[in-house]
Formats: C-alpha cells, sequence, structure tokens
C-alpha cells in the first residue's frame, strides 16, 4: 500500500449534469432537492479509489467575491480526509480561489488545514424573540416595504449589496421577483437612497408561525450607520404587526461586529457552519 494515501484515489472531471445523482447521496436528500446545487454549478469533480468506488464528489457555485463555492464533499468512512483533500486540491488547481461549508460530515476541518484552508467565515442560523426597537435612519435613506417597489434594477441593486460577502453569489433577474426563494415582498424591506438606489435590504417570510428572515445586506459605503439594524427592526414590526414573535435568522458572512449585534439582541445561535477558504 502506498505511504500516500492520495497517490491512490483518482480524481475526475464530471460535468455538471452528471454531479445531481452523487450530491443526492451525500447529503441523503431526493435527488430533485439538490439539483439546483448541481444546475448551478460550472464544473465538477469525483474522487474515486481503486476499485472505482466514489468517494466524494464537488461542484463548483461562481461567488462574484471570492472565486467559486463548493458544493457537495466526500463520504464519511476511513478514506474521508484523503478524498476530501484531493477533491479540495482538484477544484483549487482548476478554478484558483475556492471556498466550501465545512460541514464536518462531509469536509472533515482537518483535510482542509492541512492544505493551508483557513476559516473565513460561517453560515448561521440564529433564533428568539426580536425585541421592537425604533431607530432613526441614517441621513439620506428611506425604508419602502419591498412589495411597494417594483422597479427590478433597483431590487437588483438592492440585492447586489450581498455579492460582496463569503457565501454569497451572482444576483440573477430571477432572485428579484415577488417570492424569490420563498420570502414575501410584504413582510420585506428595501432601503433606497435619496437617490432611488437600492442599498440595502431585508427579505421576510412566515412559516410555521415562526418569522423567517434573512441577515440584511447593506451597500458597503452604509455598512458604518444604523441602516442594517433599522432594516431588521422594521421587518421585525411588521412580523409583530402579524402576531409574530419569533423569528429565525440567516445569515452568510456576517462580520463579528454584526453577530454581536444580533446576540445583544437576544438572539442566540442554534446551527453553525464554518467556510473555510483556500490560500
Amino acid at each position: 500500500m502506498s505511504a500516500n494515501p492520495l497517490e491512490e484515489l483518482t480524481v475526475l472531471s464530471l460535468l455538471p449534469d452528471d454531479l445531481a445523482p452523487l450530491l443526492a447521496g451525500l447529503y441523503e436528500a431526493p435527488e430533485e432537492a439538490v439539483a439546483w446545487m448541481a444546475g448551478a454549478s460550472v464544473a465538477a469533480w469525483v474522487v474515486l479509489n481503486p476499485a472505482e468506488e466514489v468517494l466524494g464528489a464537488v461542484g463548483a457555485r461562481p461567488s462574484p467575491k471570492w472565486g467559486a463555492e463548493l458544493v457537495g464533499g466526500a463520504f464519511p468512512g476511513p478514506t474521508q480526509h484523503a478524498a476530501a483533500l484531493a477533491l479540495a486540491q482538484a477544484a483549487q488547481a482548476e478554478r484558483g480561489r475556492v471556498y466550501a461549508f465545512a460541514e464536518p460530515h462531509l469536509w472533515p476541518y482537518e483535510a482542509l488545514m492541512s492544505a493551508g484552508w483557513r476559516e473565513v467565515g460561517a453560515y448561521r442560523r440564529l433564533t428568539g424573540r426580536m425585541p421592537l426597537r425604533h431607530l432613526e435612519l441614517p441621513p439620506g435613506a428611506t425604508l419602502h416595504q419591498l412589495a411597494a417597489v417594483q422597479d427590478l434594477a433597483v431590487r437588483m441593486d438592492a440585492l447586489s449589496t450581498f455579492e460582496d460577502r463569503i457565501g454569497h453569489h451572482a444576483v440573477l433577474p430571477e432572485f428579484a421577483v415577488d417570492g424569490a426563494a420563498g420570502f414575501d415582498s410584504h413582510l420585506s424591506f428595501i432601503a433606497l437612497d435619496d437617490q432611488g438606489r437600492g442599498i440595502g435590504l431585508c427579505r421576510a417570510s412566515i412559516e410555521d408561525g415562526l418569522g423567517r428572515v434573512d441577515s440584511p445586506g447593506v451597500h458597503p459605503d452604509w455598512r458604518g450607520t444604523t441602516l442594517r439594524a433599522a432594516l431588521l427592526d422594521a421587518v421585525n414590526g411588521r412580523l409583530r404587526a402579524g402576531g409574530i414573535t419569533q423569528i429565525s435568522l440567516d445569515s452568510w458572512g456576517d462580520t463579528a461586529a454584526e453577530l454581536a449585534h444580533d446576540l445583544k439582541l437576544g438572539l442566540h445561535v442554534v446551527d453553525e457552519t464554518p467556510i473555510y477558504s483556500a490560500p
């Protein structure tokens, strides 16, 4: 047996169209539930052992400021470390800058760290009872229900405020329509500057009696202001008007200061997946 387990593995390129069944096995989910991951991928790889058994697979999904996100990973077992490392190295060699949501059952941290990858952010879900407050908006900004702003270009501007954050992806027009990703435009709020441009967005919906909220996106020029907190408060107020007091807040790549703000509101982290990036 080789002293280097990687020498016994073979990594092959795949067509993204062939990725969905492998992702279904990795995530233990119906193929239709993960088909969007395969469809959003622009490259894919599978790793095989000498018996040509599949040990793992990943797809690369473009991210505007961070290269590409790797979806998938390696199956648990004694070969997982080597298989994950082989996939990570193959993706980095072909795509350059890549990162992965390092779910422990698919991406052993030790494998990524041994290749020089480092934690650069996280996906988090926070829950709790959001206090109702009132914050003054920064001068030059106004808040509006998303349903009242139907200009697609303005909505796209607001959505693009997420693009520089790790874990987010290029905005497509279908993301900006009412009902996209299950969000309710009557519960969601958009921020406009004094020229009518979209500078912030916080989307929400109600699911099973719980407010589902996306962490607000704010244009970089406005991140040192109260705009993020004001967007969150506006959505919370709208949810409270509908009798909702408990929320679930999803965030990708939020800063330590933003996390601290949300924790001070009384929310607490119930799910966290670190994001590791290639050097």
